[in-house]
């Protein structure tokens, strides 16, 4: 099992661990910005640009660590297991509208 980790917050001690995010899956940091130069009133609502990325995510528990049965842990496991049971989302080229 990966170590135990401990902090404490506004005087509560917390117990984490970190958890791996599953294979496939990347967890990224965005800043929210101002529409680009000639971009005013795209009706795009929010522009972001990506400034980090991450493959491991820490779980914390207030004065314990986290179980791995249950929380991030196991929602950790619901995109393979849907990838695997679903056959996805078919993509369509640029300017393609409506179904198939």
């Amino acid at each position: 099992p990966p170590p135990e980790l401990w902090a404490s917050f506004r005087g509560r001690r917390l117990g984490g661990r970190e958890l791996p995010l599953p294979h496939g899956y990347r967890g990224v940091l965005v800043r929210g910005e101002e529409p680009p130069p000639g971009r005013q009133g795209d009706p795009q609502e929010r522009w972001v640009t990506v400034t980090g990325t991450f493959e491991v995510i820490t779980e914390w528990g207030a004065d314990a660590v986290p179980s791995p049965a249950g929380g991030l842990g196991l929602a950790l496991q619901w995109g393979p297991l849907a990838r695997a049971v679903s056959p996805g989302v078919p993509t369509y080229g640029a300017g393609t509208r409506g179904s198939p």
